[in-house]
């Protein structure tokens, strides 16, 4: 959403202008709720890779918009994706097992 001077008019994702990286980001998540007091929430998360790509960058973003005003807030969380490779092979159960041989056929 990113909406950090909101308008008078009502804007949507689509024309806002977004970061290189952003571009790239995976969107898990994207939610607006208005609550009873007249007052919109809007979440998102999204994931993506660091322009070294040697990071994974969880990205939690929330606006709170009520007659009172406007609040935002961005949690960005990273690791390193070998670290999270590693990770992933130690607590993971291999799903299958495929084995073969190749035997050359005699002349």
């Amino acid at each position: 959403m990113r909406l950090i001077n909101p308008a008078p008019a009502p804007l949507v994702a689509q024309d806002l202008p977004l970061p290189t990286s952003d571009q790239h980001a995976l969107m898990l998540l994207q939610r607006v709720t208005k609550l009873a007091d007249a007052s919109l929430h809007c979440r998102e998360v999204s994931l993506r890779l660091s322009d070294d790509q040697h990071y994974l960058v969880l990205t939690r973003y929330s606006e709170h918009y009520s007659p009172e005003g406007m609040e935002w807030v961005e949690r960005k969380h990273r690791v390193s994706v070998t670290e999270l490779l590693r990770w992933v092979i130690e607590q993971g159960q291999p799903q299958s097992i495929e084995r073969g041989e190749e035997h050359k056929a005699s002349a």
